[in-house]
């Protein structure tokens, strides 16, 4: 199930279906601004290169927030 655009805010932190973390880092002209998250082994988390989307797909393809701690 996507979200609604106004839930989709800058410092927080969603996840697809495919269990993809997005943290979101801007908005711009209309473009959510987010990077992928990932577990690593180890501790802590890989941060991915930032990745553009429009609002309204960046909505479609998340289900969820998520708390920054749950990546």
């Amino acid at each position: 199930m996507s979200m609604a655009e106004h839930s989709i805010l800058v410092g927080k932190s969603y996840r697809t279906p495919d269990n993809e973390v997005r943290e979101v880092s801007g908005m711009d002209q209309g473009d959510v601004v987010y990077r992928p998250v990932a577990k690593t082994s180890g501790p802590g988390v890989l941060w991915m290169p930032a990745k553009r989307l429009s609002l309204a797909q960046f909505a479609a393809e998340v289900e969820s927030e998520i708390s920054p701690d749950a990546v």
